[in-house]
């Protein structure tokens, strides 16, 4: 593995090939999910598409990881929406390189600048919560019972006024 630069950009339809391996990979440390199957197959949809940010890390040319969030929207009952960060991985032999911080910040980033968005919430495995706590970040456990030992995680994102055009 080279020591360039890390860079994190927006994915693109031609990432598809260099992310499903990842996906894959990803999809090891957890049960199969029959939405995350879809989503695979939607991938080339997603990154053109306004309410999802697919970020990729690339060093020397190689596409070391992603992250993807979601804008849902706003609710009938508010004028604010929540996002939702689905995946966030790095290829096991670029960890401990900033990866993942790079790619959790760029997420938070573009949360904050959707002036519609308030909270940025995800779940974590227990395999990740350490990387969250170094960030400064907690979650409370989804369900004592779940073998899979899923945290959600919210971050409350800064106030700011009103858009007048939404």
């Amino acid at each position: 593995m080279g020591d360039g630069d890390i860079h994190i950009r927006p994915a693109t339809v031609a990432d598809a090939a260099a992310l499903q391996p990842m996906f894959a990979e990803h999809r090891r440390v957890d049960e199969n999910d029959e939405k995350v199957d879809r989503y695979r197959e939607r991938l080339e949809s997603l990154v053109t598409n306004p309410g999802h940010h697919i970020v990729v890390a690339e060093a020397d040319g190689r596409v070391l990881g992603y992250a993807a969030a979601q804008d849902y929207g706003p609710a009938l009952h508010r004028d604010w929406s929540i996002a939702r960060m689905h995946d966030l991985w790095v290829s096991p032999d670029a960890r401990g390189r900033g990866v993942g911080t790079a790619l959790f910040e760029a997420v938070r980033t573009w949360a904050e600048q959707q002036t519609r968005i308030r909270v940025l919430e995800w779940q974590s495995l227990e395999v990740a919560a350490e990387f969250y706590r170094k960030l400064g970040l907690s979650g409370e456990r989804v369900d004592e019972a779940d073998p899979r030992e899923l945290y959600e995680i919210e971050v409350h994102l800064p106030g700011r006024p009103r858009s007048v055009v939404e």
